[in-house]
C-alpha cells in the first residue's frame, strides 16, 4: 500500500509540474517602474498559455535569471485579462524583489520566459547574479557605485513622439550595493555627438530610491526640462561612434542635486563629486519613436 500510494504522489508530482510547464514566452521592451521592483513591458506567448498571477523565469543570455510575478496583464481591448494564450503579445505589470536593472544583462527584451523552476534544456548551470559597475560617484562624502539600468544609454536623434518630442541623450544607472535602490537618470536635450559639457538648463534629472531599501524612506532629487536652482554638470569626455546605430561614451557628473518638494522649498542637497563613468555603449535610434507602440511592445 505504501508503494502504491508512494507512486501515485509520484505521479501527482509529475503530472503538476507537466501543468506548471504549460507555457514559453519571449520579451518584448521591458520598462522600470516607480521602483526598482516594478516593471512593465509585453510578453509574446510562444506556446501554452500565461495566466496573471504566475511566477515566470526570464533568462538572459548570460545565464542570468529573473523570478517574477507578474501581477496584471492586459491583452488587447480586456484590461486586467485572466490569461494570454500562444500567438498573443500581452502588455503586463511584473514585480521582482531583486535588482534587475542593473548589470550588462540586465532585464530587457528578446529574454526567454518559462514558468517558475523549469529550466531550459541547454540553459548555463549557474546564473551570473552580480552587477558589473560601470558608474561612481561620491555623494555627501559616501560612495555611490551603479550599473546600468534599463538600456543604460540611448540617443533618440529624432526623438519620441508622445513623450519627448526633441533629440535626447539619455544615461540611466542604478545602485549596485543592496539595499540601496537609487537610481540616477539623465536626459540631455538636443545633445552634440562628440565631447561636450551640459548645464542645468540642457538637462533633465532624477535621482530617486532608498538608500536602506526601506519603500517609506524614498527621495527624490533633481530637477525637470532644464528649470533648476542648482548647479549641476554633465562633461561627455569621449564620444566614439561605432556605427549609425551605436556609439561608445564616457564622461563626469558633479553638482548639487536638490530634492523635489511638492510644496515648500527644499532643505535637503545630495552632493555630488568625482562622478564617472566609462565605456558606456548607447543605443541610437535614428527615426522618430512612438511611446504609445513601444508600451505596447511593437516596433516603431
Amino acid at each position: 500500500m505504501k508503494t502504491i500510494f508512494s507512486s501515485i504522489l509520484i505521479c501527482l508530482a509529475f503530472t503538476t509540474t507537466l501543468l506548471a510547464q504549460s507555457f514559453t514566452g519571449k520579451t518584448g521592451y521591458i520598462f522600470v517602474g516607480d521602483t526598482p521592483n516594478e516593471f512593465t513591458g509585453s510578453i509574446e506567448v510562444l506556446t501554452g498559455v500565461l495566466k496573471k498571477g504566475a511566477t515566470i523565469d526570464v533568462y538572459a543570455e548570460t545565464g542570468r535569471k529573473f523570478t517574477l510575478v507578474v501581477t496584471k496583464m492586459d491583452v488587447k481591448e480586456n484590461k486586467d485579462a485572466s490569461e494570454a494564450k500562444a500567438g498573443q503579445n500581452p502588455f503586463v505589470y511584473l514585480h521582482t524583489t531583486d535588482n534587475a536593472s542593473g548589470g550588462d544583462d540586465y532585464l530587457r527584451e528578446k529574454y526567454m520566459v518559462y514558468p517558475h523552476g523549469f529550466k531550459p534544456t541547454g540553459a548555463p548551470s549557474t546564473a551570473s547574479t552580480s552587477a558589473k559597475a560601470v558608474f561612481a560617484a561620491t555623494i555627501d562624502g559616501k560612495t555611490f557605485k551603479a550599473g546600468n539600468s534599463y538600456k543604460g544609454a540611448l540617443l533618440y536623434r529624432k526623438g519620441i513622439k508622445n513623450y519627448q518630442e526633441r533629440p535626447f541623450l539619455q544615461l540611466s544607472f542604478a545602485s549596485i550595493q543592496s539595499p540601496d535602490t537609487r537610481q540616477l537618470l539623465i536626459q540631455v536635450f538636443n545633445p552634440k555627438e562628440s565631447a561636450a559639457r551640459y548645464g542645468a538648463k540642457d538637462m533633465e534629472i532624477n535621482f530617486s530610491g532608498t538608500i536602506d531599501g526601506n519603500k517609506d524612506h524614498t527621495t527624490i532629487y533633481g530637477f525637470v526640462n532644464g528649470k533648476a536652482d542648482t548647479e549641476f554638470t554633465l562633461e561627455i569626455t569621449k564620444w566614439q561612434k561605432v556605427s549609425d546605430t551605436k556609439a561608445v561614451i564616457s564622461g563626469k557628473v558633479y553638482g548639487d542635486l536638490r530634492e523635489v518638494k511638492i510644496l515648500g522649498r527644499p532643505k535637503l542637497i545630495n552632493k555630488f563629486a568625482n562622478g564617472s563613468f566609462e565605456n558606456v555603449e548607447v543605443e541610437i535610434h535614428n527615426e522618430e519613436a512612438d511611446m504609445k507602440r513601444m508600451m505596447q511592445g511593437k516596433p516603431n
